[in-house]
């Protein structure tokens, strides 16, 4: 009797003891269940959700609307579907779809020999050291004139003119005088001095004429002849091009007048415009390389002999010199030409032309970090190579990786991921209708399509016109077609038409 009680009292405690552990784990479920759904966040379908539009989905906003490009309609999309922020603070992450898609690229940055390549414009000038002025030496008449029209060629030693002169024929009379006394023979002490007195005299009167523009072999006829002239034939001091004739056959001229101004092209100047940004690169003694339409084939060489210590206030550049020998005178005054100034720059870092976004104050690119996300980089650039590269002064160390194409997909995922949304101000609440119709921009081309007139550029966002992208855009005008080439810098005008397409209508390399 005694073990059956024993074996009742242990059954009720063993059941009881269960129970109440069932009741303890289930008072605590639904404990949990509670406490977790009074703690749990609760996501707002609002605040989660953006739109993006399904043709462009670069196009986002916070609220429903229609894309600014095509118009239609925006469509939800989960926010959190792909987390832009990288692990890296201040960096960014695109994803491989849209990194294709808005042909996302990078190459490494190196050192390289960098050339720079001056480009200018300007004019042939006659060098100023070849131009003189031919004079009267004394008064007179201008009796004939060898030399009767502008633009001939005259050499040192022809005839320029016949002249009449009452001071000159006074001149010769007394050189022969004093010529004819000196040759007679002096027997005494005393005759001997007043013969080296004539001697002086002669001596003078040949220096006279000398003066007067007569060559040594013209007062060697006077004295052959024994007689002076009427007239005298003046020759040519020195070898140049007739610029002006200032005088007429039968004018009388005073000491000084001008009669001509001549001009020696055998060495030309050429001035040309360096645009101030360039010429802390300029020195003189650097070669240049001169090219003319009229000679398309040819290169004139020359040297960098001035430049000027003032600027041009209205163009912002400072004028250049260049002497160019011109012995076979096809370089003519006036001739435009262009002009290329060859600077060494010794080996730097450098880097694409295409990876550098330019705000107008400064210099940026977008670096590719180990994890694959993009950081930007601040940089200070120098001079630019005709291979459209920069040079790197400072903000980078050489082992690198930079985005050549489609960082401007990249700064604006960057915007987003920082809060700051690079279409703000961007109307998405009506459609294209409310947009601004025009707007500027800066960019990369990418390509230029002459046969569909479109241009492809690589663009930052147009405040309420356009968002960040690289787009083909149809030329409002052919001849833009031809302004520019891939890989240019341009600023550009962005025009929405009747029909909702958006136009270039203007364009200008930078």
């Amino acid at each position: 009797m005694k073990q059956l009680e024993a074996h009742v009292e242990k059954s009720f405690w063993r059941k009881n003891v269960i129970a109440i552990v069932i009741g303890v784990l289930a008072l605590g479920a639904i404990g949990y269940y509670f406490y977790s759904k009074q703690n749990t966040p609760v996501r707002s379908e609002t605040a989660a959700t953006i739109y993006t539009c399904p043709m462009h989905p670069q196009i986002r906003s916070d609220k429903p609307g229609s894309c600014p490009i095509c118009g239609m309609t925006l469509v939800p999309k989960r926010e959190g579907a792909a987390d832009k922020t990288a692990a890296i603070p201040g960096s960014v992450t695109v994803s491989a779809a849209e990194a294709i898609k808005a042909n996302v690229q990078v190459v490494a940055i190196e050192r390289r020999p960098f050339i720079k390549d001056i480009q200018s414009v300007g004019t042939i000038k006659i060098a100023e050291p070849g131009e003189h002025v031919i004079s009267a030496r004394t008064r007179g008449r201008i009796d004939k004139l060898y030399i009767n029209a502008t633009g001939k060629t005259i050499r040192k030693g022809e005839p320029l003119y016949e002249f009449y002169s009452p001071d000159l024929l006074n001149a010769e009379q007394e050189y022969l005088i004093a010529k004819n006394e000196h040759g007679v023979s002096m027997p005494n002490d005393a005759d001997r001095m007043h013969g080296d007195m004539n001697e002086g005299l002669v001596a003078a009167g040949k220096e006279r004429l000398k003066l007067y523009g007569l060559s040594d072999n013209q007062i060697a006829d006077i004295i052959e002849e024994g007689i002076t002239r009427s007239t005298i034939t003046v020759l040519a001091p020195e070898s140049g091009i007739v610029l002006q004739k200032l005088v007429q056959e039968g004018a009388y001229v005073d000491e000084g007048t001008a009669l001509f101004q001549l001009a020696d092209l055998s060495v030309v100047w050429a001035e040309i415009q360096i645009p101030e940004s360039d010429i802390r690169f300029v020195r003189e003694g650097y070669p240049v390389s001169i090219s003319a339409a009229a000679y398309p084939a040819e290169k004139f060489q020359g040297r960098v002999i001035f430049i000027s210590p003032v600027e041009n206030p209205e163009s912002r550049s400072v004028t250049v010199r260049l002497e160019l020998p011109n012995a076979s005178k096809k370089l003519r005054p006036e001739m435009f030409v262009s002009a290329t100034i060859h600077v060494n720059m010794g080996t730097a870092l450098a880097v694409p032309m295409s990876a550098v976004i330019r705000t107008g104050t400064s210099a940026y690119v977008w670096i590719r970090n180990d994890d694959g996300s993009f950081s930007g980089r601040m940089v200070t650039i120098g001079a630019s190579s005709e291979d459209k590269y920069y040079q790197v002064l400072d903000g980078l160390t050489g082992d690198e990786e930079v985005a050549t194409s489609g960082q401007f997909l990249i700064d604006s995922e960057h915007q987003f991921a920082e809060g700051a949304n690079p279409m703000a101000g961007m109307n998405m609440d009506a459609g294209n209708e409310k947009a601004k119709p025009s707007g500027e921009g800066v960019g990369v081309v990418r390509s230029v399509d002459e046969k569909e007139q479109t241009i492809t550029i690589d663009h930052g966002n147009i405040p309420n016109v356009m968002a960040a992208m690289t787009m083909a855009y149809k030329a409002s005008d052919p001849a833009f077609l031809k302004q520019v080439r891939a890989g240019d810098h341009v600023k550009f005008t962005l025009t929405r038409s009747d029909n909702g397409e958006y136009l270039i209508t203007s364009i200008a390399s930078e």
